[in-house]
C-alpha cells in the first residue's frame, strides 16, 4: 500500500496529527490497532480506564476529547497510612497553608513559562523550545524531589503534592522530573474534568484515511520508508510519523535509551469501601503504597488504581464485585532523563508524550509533526 504519509499510532498524538493532515488535504493513512490509545473510555459504563482527566487549559486535547463531569479536588482525602489521613479541607490543611501558598506561587511561575512553551512546541522541537527558556530547561533536567528541596516544600510535598503526583503517574518524586510534576500539579488549582471520548466520531472524520493494523518492522530507504504489519502487509510512504508508545518507537527505529514506564492497574468495582475511605470522592495514597487512587464514579461504583496487579482490594473494600480490570504494563514514560528526538532524517518524525507528560503535550507533538510534513509539501510544490 502506497501513500504520501503514514501516521503510525492512534492515540491522541496520532489523532491530532491526522486531523491536521486531513484539514490540509494531505495524502495520508493513520494506521493503528487501537483508536484512542491510552484513552480507553467505556461509553456503556461511562468510565475511563486510561487517561482520566482533561484540564481546562488543554486547548489542543479538547479538540479530540470531551469534558465529562467536573472533578472536585476539594472532595478528596490524603492517606499517609491505613490509619492516618486528612481531608483536603481540614485543620491539617490550615496548618500547612503557608507551604501551600508557596507551592501555589511556584505553580503560577511555572504557568507563566509553560503557556509560551506550549506555543513554541507547536512551531519548533521540544528541545529547541526548552533551550529558548532557561527556566523550562532547568526544571526539565532536575528530579521533582530536588525541585521540592530547593523550594523548601518538603512538608507539603510529603502530605499533598507527592500523593497527587503519584495518583496521576504511578511514580514517585524521585522518578519524575520537575516539569512533569508541575504540569500534573496544575490539576490541584486548575479546573479538571473526566474525559469522554467517542472513537466512532473520530473514525468517521478520518474515513478512508484510517486503517486498523499494527507495524512490527521498519526499513528506511532513500526518500521512502517501508513498514511491515503483523498481518504481513507492506506499507510504503515518503513520510512517517511515529505516534506509537515510546518502547514501540524505540524498537522500530533501533534507537537507545528512553524513559522508563510506570505500571498501572485499574479495577472497576461495585463496592462498600472501608469506613476511612467512604467520606470523600477521591482517596490518594503515598508512593510507598500499592494503591494510587480510589475514586468514586457518578453511579456510585469505584475505580481503584494500583501499581501492582495482584493487590488485595479488600485492603480498601469491605466487600466488592469486580466489574472490569485493565492493565497498563507501560502506562506513562516518566522515569529518567532520556530525551526522544522528534525527527530522524528528513522524513521520519516522532510524536507522543515521551518527553512531556500528559494529553496536551502529546496532542501538541502530533500537531508539530503534521506541520513539518505540510510545510515540506508546500516548499516542494508551492
Amino acid at each position: 500500500m502506497q501513500t504520501k504519509t503514514i501516521v503510525a499510532g492512534g492515540g491522541i498524538a496520532g489523532i491530532s496529527c491526522a486531523l491536521q493532515l486531513l484539514n490540509a488535504n494531505q495524502d495520508f493513512l493513520l494506521v493503528t490497532d487501537d483508536l484512542g490509545g491510552r484513552i480507553k473510555y467505556s461509553k456503556d459504563a461511562k468510565v475511563n480506564f486510561g487517561a482520566y482527566f482533561v484540564m481546562s487549559n488543554y486547548t489542543n486535547a479538547k479538540k479530540i476529547v470531551s469534558k465529562g463531569p467536573w472533578i472536585n479536588p476539594v472532595d478528596s482525602c490524603f492517606h499517609k497510612s491505613a490509619t492516618e489521613g486528612f481531608a483536603a479541607i481540614s485543620w491539617h490543611t490550615v496548618a500547612f497553608l503557608p507551604d501551600l501558598i508557596r507551592f501555589y506561587v511556584a505553580l503560577r511561575k511555572f504557568t507563566a513559562h509553560y503557556e509560551p512553551f506550549k506555543q513554541r512546541c507547536l512551531m519548533m522541537t521540544q528541545k529547541e523550545a526548552l533551550e529558548a527558556d532557561p527556566y523550562m530547561a532547568d526544571i526539565f533536567s532536575k528530579p521533582a524531589s530536588q525541585f521540592i528541596r530547593e523550594q523548601g516544600l518538603e512538608r507539603v510535598a510529603s502530605d499533598y503534592i507527592a500523593m497527587f503526583a503519584y495518583a496521576c503517574t504511578g511514580a514517585s518524586l524521585e522518578q519524575v522530573n520537575a516539569l512533569d510534576l508541575l504540569n500534573v500539579s496544575q490539576g490541584m488549582v486548575t479546573p479538571i474534568h473526566c474525559i469522554e471520548f467517542d472513537p466512532e466520531v473520530v473514525a468517521q472524520k478520518l474515513g478512508k484515511h484510517l486503517v486498523y493494523d499494527k507495524f512490527v518492522r521498519l526499513v528506511k530507504g532513500t526518500g521512502q520508508v517501508t513498514l511491515t504489519s503483523e498481518e504481513g502487509k507492506t506499507y510504503q510512504a515518503e513520510n512517517l510519523i511515529l505516534a506509537t508508545p515510546a518502547d514501540v518507537t524505540r524498537k522500530l527505529l533501533g534507537i537507545g535509551d528512553i524513559r522508563a514506564a510506570s505500571k498501572i492497574f485499574v479495577f472497576h468495582v461495585k463496592a462498600d469501601l472501608k469506613a476511612v475511605y467512604r467520606q470523600q470522592a477521591m482517596n490518594l495514597f503515598p508512593s510507598t503504597s500499592e494503591f494510587m487512587l480510589v475514586v468514586r464514579q457518578l453511579d456510585g461504583s469505584y475505580l481503584i488504581y494500583s501499581r501492582e496487579e495482584g493487590v488485595d482490594l479488600h485492603e480498601v473494600c469491605e466487600r466488592f464485585e469486580l466489574l472490569k480490570a485493565v492493565k497498563w504494563e507501560k502506562a506513562m514514560y516518566v522515569d529518567g532523563k532520556a530525551y526522544l528526538e522528534q525527527q530522524y532524517g528528513d522524513n521520519i518524525y516522532v510524536a507522543g508524550d515521551h518527553n512531556g507528560l500528559g494529553l496536551e503535550p502529546a496532542a501538541i507533538s502530533g500537531i508539530f509533526s503534521a506541520k513539518q510534513v505540510i510545510n515540506k509539501a508546500i516548499s516542494t510544490h508551492p
